[in-house]
């Protein structure tokens, strides 16, 4: 066997494989024979079929089968002895040629492969001299107010009250269908409550907020709640069942015949301890604080999180690397046959700079030597269980240790959490290396920098 390289630049290079007849034929022989071992056909005892009839039946498929093993144990070997670092896979050459098999005249075979070579990248912007924000949230005592009245509300009871209608209250509606501008004669008649923030039209809210029980409001039913489908519509406001084909009106007439309030929970001893659980909190001043260090906790991690997000997108920015465009494309068309031409045109540009960033993560995570230890992995995923379970207020006493185990028994998902918990202690170093300046922002100021970011990270 004959394999070498030819570099075509710092980023091109062809792998020429040859096969000569004695690396495949004695495999061959060996295959063949227990092909005709095994073969049970008409006219021939088993083990007894002639080998030109085995040959005939099987021999091409078993001679590329023993060729592309060869070729791909050649060629891993190959690329792992000269040390080289590729983007995607080796694919044919575009001037190979197509081979026919034949057995009855065993041959030396030539394959061409062509590969993309990684770039050697030394990544600008991850030092003492390079300075990023971090931006610190302004908690204001508005802001504490409002936290700490929505923890009263969730520990208050609803109450029915008559003195007008807020946003956050809960209506009983009777309506009735209309036909032009009067009450349908026989129509349609439901019930429901409805939230009056969910409600989809601004107009019809700001009209709602001005009314109080037993005033009528008239509406498209079918678009007061946000964001409803007609299947919800049909369910819980028109109170049909899933099988009933009935015909109904858009239009409305509601009365509201009834308003419920979430009263503010008092705050007392049951309260505080209830909401903040320890018995350190005794009075409304300690609660503020209490939930002061949970705001700053949040929007620190926020904050942390942003400034990784714009770190990663000044280093795109300020690092030009080149990378086998060409031969990616045809890596992807030939690796992903369903891919139309306008799609790959469309979406090499995002698949070009996720190659970048990776180059450079790559790089940095060797300069600094970051290492993913088992337990650190465990550990993500274990914050990640426990996330979900709090959602369903679940976790109490549960042992977790089994599931960790079954999300690490998937290799995808091992991959995927080893690159995260990387990216993380990447980032982290990074943190450490470069100069960090803070900023003051309100919580509107920094939604609008997280929108912004988000808005250019879909562009």
């Amino acid at each position: 066997m004959k394999i070498t390289r030819q570099d075509h630049d710092d980023l091109n290079a062809t792998i020429t494989l040859i096969v000569e007849k004695d690396d495949y034929s004695s495999k061959l022989t060996e295959e063949l024979k227990k092909h005709r071992a095994k073969a049970h056909m008409k006219g021939f005892r088993k083990g007894k079929t002639p080998m030109s009839v085995v040959k005939k039946m099987y021999g091409k498929s078993v001679l590329a089968e023993i060729i592309n093993k060869v070729i791909d144990d050649s060629i891993s070997g190959f690329i792992k002895d000269e040390k080289l670092d590729i983007l995607g896979s080796p694919i044919p050459a575009e001037d190979q040629e197509m081979i026919d098999f034949d057995l009855a005249s065993l041959e030396d075979y030539t394959f061409k492969f062509d590969i993309g070579k990684a770039p050697e990248v030394e990544v600008a912007g991850v030092s003492n001299t390079d300075t990023y924000t971090k931006y610190a949230i302004d908690i204001s005592d508005e802001l504490l107010n409002e936290e700490l009245d929505l923890r009263r509300k969730q520990r208050g009871e609803n109450k029915d009250v008559e003195d007008g209608i807020e946003e956050e209250d809960i209506l009983t509606i009777k309506a009735l269908e209309l036909e032009g501008d009067v009450v349908k004669e026989k129509g349609w008649e439901t019930g429901f409550t409805l939230l009056v923030s969910r409600i989809g039209n601004e107009d019809l809210q700001k009209e709602i907020l001005t009314k109080k029980i037993g005033d009528k409001i008239t509406f498209n039913i079918f678009e007061l709640e946000k964001d409803a489908t007609e299947e919800h519509v049909r369910k819980y406001l028109l109170n049909l069942d899933e099988d009933e084909d009935k015909e109904i009106g858009k239009h409305f007439e509601g009365t509201i015949e009834k308003v419920s309030r979430r009263m503010l929970a008092e705050m007392n001893d049951e309260f505080f301890d209830a909401v903040f659980p320890g018995g350190e909190v005794k009075t409304e001043a300690d609660a503020k604080e209490k939930i002061a260090e949970d705001i700053a906790k949040y929007y620190d991690d926020q904050s942390r999180s942003v400034m990784y997000r714009e770190i990663m997108e000044e280093l795109m920015k300020n690092n030009s690397i080149t990378i086998p465009e060409k031969f990616l494309k045809r890596w992807l068309k030939i690796t992903n046959r369903d891919v139309s031409q306008e799609n790959l045109d469309n979406e090499f540009d995002a698949f070009s700079k996720n190659i970048e960033w990776n180059l450079m993560k790559s790089t940095l995570v060797k300069k600094y030597n970051v290492v993913v230890e088992p337990d650190e992995l465990r550990a993500s995923v274990k914050k990640k269980i426990e996330g979900y379970m709090q959602q369903y207020g679940a976790l109490g006493g549960m042992d977790m240790e089994p599931m960790i185990d079954r999300m690490l028994s998937n290799r995808e998902q091992i991959e995927k959490e080893y690159s995260e918990v990387e990216a993380d202690k990447l980032f982290a170093q990074i943190e450490r290396e470069v100069s960090i300046a803070e900023k003051s922002v309100s919580i509107e100021e920094f939604r609008e920098i997280v929108q912004k970011l988000n808005e250019n990270q879909a562009a």
